[in-house]
């Protein structure tokens, strides 16, 4: 009986370790938690500034200018370190957005590898690619006119 209580014991200890080198550890979860929400609020961000562009027909100066008490929308700031994310208009319909990411996404070895072409009709000339490495990453958008229309007045 003694050995028998050893033998479960052992196999308990050997199921948890097995567990951190399948899973990860629980810092290492946290980690990709914070880039994963650092992915959704890039996300989010993209669209209100594909709202703002709408609406007023060009892109906005600063992050700041997407804020809108009304709609309760708040500019998200990153859940780890609690600072800004980095915004750059770089054209009449191209932004850039960054955030510094702790740890490689998933398929991040092949960021570099060739991709195929986008199918006709993408909103974004780039896609959706929110891969990154374990650094600071920025994801330069293009606005296709073609897709996005910007909303006429309604007078």
């Amino acid at each position: 009986m003694k050995y028998f209580v050893y033998v479960v014991i052992a196999i308990v200890a050997a199921s948890i370790v097995a567990g951190f080198f399948i899973v990860g550890s629980p810092r290492e979860e946290r980690l990709r938690r914070f880039d994963e929400q650092r992915v959704q609020d890039l996300q989010f961000l993209q669209s209100e500034i594909l709202n703002f562009w709408q609406a007023k027909g060009k892109l906005p100066d600063s992050l700041a200018d997407i804020r809108d008490d009304i709609r309760g929308i708040s500019i998200p700031k990153d859940p780890q370190t609690n600072s800004d994310y980095g915004y750059t208009s770089k054209g009449p319909e191209t932004f850039e957005l960054c955030a510094v990411f702790v740890r490689p996404s998933i398929g991040s070895s092949e960021m570099n590898a060739p991709k195929p072409a986008m199918p006709r009709g993408e909103p974004f000339l780039g896609g959706q690619n929110w891969e990154h490495g374990e650094s600071k990453m920025c994801f330069e958008r293009t606005i296709d006119k073609d897709f996005y229309k910007v909303k006429g007045s309604l007078r």
